[in-house]
């Protein structure tokens, strides 16, 4: 039976993406033993990941380890990548005593404001900040606690030795997605712009992005690149890369700045579109899945009548408004390659793509708030990660047993419950 390729599409949802961790070990636990038995049914293969905000940490925890890198031969391996995982998330979890009074006090005030207590805005541009931190940190709260370049750092420490050479020949990609505040770019960060860089990869013949502006942009993978991805403008100042290229209004004419990101949940949550954008079918994955964090829908009975839900659904609705949109572009061009025939020329090195749901149960989507996002304790993360694992596990047991016939994008985005 042959191998499905499969790009994993993780969506972003602050500490709510620790099920997204539970899912990814589960996957990649699941590949293991199913690669080491290959008589009892259909496998699959990992040939891309993409991710916003906290869903792209965990797209680069996995993708770094299954990554081959010159200094640490562990990597490139299934076992690499869930130790990767594991390490992002009870490092990014509140451990020392400051942290975890730290965590609580947060949670105890966005839970007042919650329930309508006036506290005042405040700008992560305000030196009050800066001083917070840094006290924080004299009383024992770690960096990788405090802030995303030491964690990305220690999660990734021999980043500038990855094998580039061996990333190319497996063809395993890596996408972020951010967004550019001043031009409005939807940017992705993407390990295959690298390879183009490094002229490992042909540059695809439509990517040439600076002489027609079309408000999408690649760049090359990095460390900053996903911190961007992360950057929620309420809490944390713009993500700043010097020195990108623009393109301009004039055909052929671009220029140099720097560039400011914001968290990719105001583009794409994650980054799906550009998973078939490839040159051949041969490139492009059997399936997406989609790791869902923000719920398409909610119970129809809760009353959205304070500013604190309004913004809830407003997160979700905007974590969600993105991706339904992309992943209706593919379904549309499935329906015409499915119409017209892949031997027409409408089909011609195009091919049907499923998309499938990995999504939280009902009780637990429909139970969790705005603010439990911004929640880093280790108790919190570790029930959101046993049933990401609870519910990978009969999703690709299902997946396996039932083929083609398996539930799929849009009906599987929704609870059966609900309509």
């Amino acid at each position: 039976m042959a191998t499905k390729t499969v790009a994993i599409a993780c969506q972003g949802g602050g500490t709510h993406a620790a099920f997204t961790w539970g899912v990814l070990t589960k996957i990649l636990e699941t590949k293991k033993a199913w690669d080491a038995d290959r008589s009892k049914g259909q496998r699959f293969d990992i040939t891309a990941i993409s991710g916003t905000s906290a869903g792209a940490l965990c797209a680069l925890a996995t993708w770094y380890g299954l990554a081959p890198n010159t200094a640490d031969p562990a990597c490139g391996t299934l076992d690499k990548a869930i130790e990767r995982l594991n390490f992002l998330w009870t490092t990014f979890s509140a451990s020392t005593p400051i942290e975890k009074y730290h965590n609580a006090a947060v949670a105890k005030l966005l839970e007042m404001k919650e329930r309508g207590a006036p506290f005042p805005d405040s700008s992560p541009y305000e030196v009050y900040g800066d001083l917070a931190l840094m006290g924080l940190s004299l009383m024992g709260a770690r960096q990788q606690y405090l802030a995303f370049p030491a964690l990305l750092e220690a999660i990734c420490p021999n980043f500038e030795s990855i094998d580039w050479p061996g990333v190319a020949k497996t063809g395993r990609r890596m996408l972020a997605g951010a967004i550019e505040i001043y031009s409005g770019n939807f940017e992705t960060f993407d390990s295959d712009k690298t390879l183009e860089d490094l002229g490992l990869r042909p540059a695809h013949k439509e990517h040439d992005q600076y002489d027609v502006t079309r408000w999408r942009m690649r760049r090359g993978i990095s460390l900053e690149g996903v911190a961007a991805s992360g950057t929620l403008p309420e809490v944390l100042p713009a993500q700043r890369i010097e020195d990108k290229e623009f393109p301009t209004g004039t055909p052929g004419k671009s220029i140099q700045r720097d560039a400011f990101y914001w968290d990719g949940l105001y583009s794409q949550n994650p980054p799906v579109r550009q998973l078939v954008d490839r040159e051949t079918n041969a490139e492009k994955p059997d399936e997406i899945w989609v790791i869902r964090i923000n719920p398409q829908e909610i119970n129809a009975a809760q009353q959205i009548t304070s500013l604190e839900d309004m913004r809830d659904r407003e997160n979700d609705l905007a974590g969600n408004i993105s991706l339904n949109a992309e992943l209706d572009h593919i379904l549309t061009m499935n329906r015409w390659i499915t119409k017209y025939g892949a031997e027409s020329a409408f089909g011609a090195d195009r091919k049907v793509v499923d998309i499938r749901t990995i999504k939280m149960t009902r009780e637990t989507a429909w139970g969790l708030s705005r603010t439990s996002k911004f929640d880093r304790d280790p108790k919190h993360l570790e029930d959101l990660r046993v049933e990401g694992q609870e519910v990978a596990e009969r999703w690709l047991a299902n997946w396996r047993a039932k083929g083609k016939d398996f539930d799929a994008y849009p009906y599987d985005a929704r609870y059966p419950e609900t309509g």
